[in-house]
């Protein structure tokens, strides 16, 4: 099978979702050939897209010349069995039909999340009863209707985006993010520390975070749990649209406990970083959609071999189980993130029944081959209509 990935779609620091999924077909056989022109650096830059009318213009212009450049791209790579339009690629699928028009090949989008619930719903960037907005959900929905297959993280997105933009149920295929990591981290193991007594860890239990700091993540939940429990240490790395509220917010509350690196790092540093980690959070968000979600960290901490804490919902739910290879807890309460935390700093026994069940899980359902599989088999379906 020959497939062209196409579009504008994001990579780089924080979005592996296109990286992870190219190499997950190649490790599978798949010839895959990218076709692609870069839009958008970084989560800044898609805020100043979507947030005022200036961004918007400037956004137009830049998508101009970025479809120019891929038109060109197209026509050069050869015949193609099929084309996948990557994340981020709601508008660049218009232009895959286009250029399509001669031969007819199988558009596939991956739409991975809803880009209306973000803007709208998640971020609040535009009002619900706004022209721009109610323009938004027909531009989404019109892009969902051009695909002949849609790719989305969790089945509770898909079903989302079925019935919200009424869209045949059967088009959508869940596609878990996975991870760039490809095998376990040689993290270490914290000595036995009793509940109540015993003697000090030879270093602070740590968790970490990585992210684009947008509200769905959950950033202020984090920190409420770092203020209830000064005796656990809290690393967050990463930045975006809420860096600079954080940071006065972390130091406003004069939070000892709470590492705060405002950095974009490439993913050999990321892994560094989790080397040196007890635990892995993430996403705590009280929103729909962050219920709905299993961004990229869960997979790098559950690809590293290190306990993964985060928010429970549907998504999450179908994809892990509490107990067994992360711990899900209550996102309306970070007094539940405390006690998942101090129970992994307490008790060795779980941490080493999560680290198991970590590795086994990031093997078995989420690497490459079997994401390569997954949506190779996807692939071969719409192809053969």
């Amino acid at each position: 099978m020959r497939v062209l990935w196409f579009g504008t779609y994001s990579v780089g620091p924080g979005y592996p979702r296109n990286t992870v999924l190219i190499e997950a077909l190649r490790s599978v056989g798949v010839d895959v050939v990218e076709c692609h022109a870069p839009l958008f650096r970084n989560a800044h830059d898609k805020v100043a897209a979507a947030g005022t009318v200036r961004g918007r213009l400037r956004f137009g212009c830049k998508a101009l010349i970025a479809w120019f450049r891929l038109a060109w791209k197209f026509f050069r790579a050869g015949p193609r069995d099929i084309v996948v339009v990557g994340y981020t690629g709601h508008l660049d699928i218009f232009l895959a039909r286009v250029l399509s028009v001669f031969k007819r090949r199988p558009l596939v989008l991956d739409a991975f999340l809803s880009l209306y619930d973000t803007t709208v719903v998640d971020r609040k960037l535009l009002a619900p009863t706004s022209l721009a907005a109610r323009a938004l959900f027909r531009f989404e929905r019109a892009a969902l209707r051009v695909a002949d297959l849609v790719l989305t993280d969790t089945a509770a997105h898909a079903d989302f985006m079925a019935g919200t933009f009424a869209v045949p149920a059967e088009r959508f295929v869940p596609i878990p993010v996975g991870s760039l990591i490809e095998a376990p981290l040689a993290v270490p193991v914290p000595a036995p520390v009793g509940a109540r007594g015993g003697a000090a860890p030879a270093r602070p239990f740590t968790a970490y975070f990585c992210g684009t700091f947008v509200p769905l993540q959950g950033l202020p939940y984090i920190l409420d749990a770092a203020q209830q429990a000064p005796d656990l240490h809290f690393h967050i790395q990463g930045d975006g649209p809420d860096g600079p509220r954080i940071a006065e917010e972390v130091a406003a509350r004069d939070l000892a406990n709470v590492r705060l690196e405002r950095v974009f790092l490439p993913r050999s540093e990321i892994e560094k970083r989790l080397a040196a980690a007890d635990a892995v959070l993430g996403v705590f968000g009280e929103g729909a959609k962050a219920r709905r979600v299993v961004p990229c960290k869960v997979y790098d901490g559950l690809a590293a071999g290190l306990p993964v804490v985060t928010g429970g919902g549907p998504g999450p739910e179908e994809l892990l189980t509490s107990g067994e290879d992360a711990l899900l807890v209550d996102r309306d309460n970070p007094r539940s993130l405390v006690r998942a935390l101090r129970r992994l700093r307490d008790d060795p026994a779980l941490g080493g029944r999560l680290r198991v069940g970590a590795r086994r899980v990031a093997r078995e359902r989420f690497g490459r081959e079997a994401l390569g599989l997954r949506l190779r088999a996807a692939l071969h379906r719409v192809r053969r209509g």
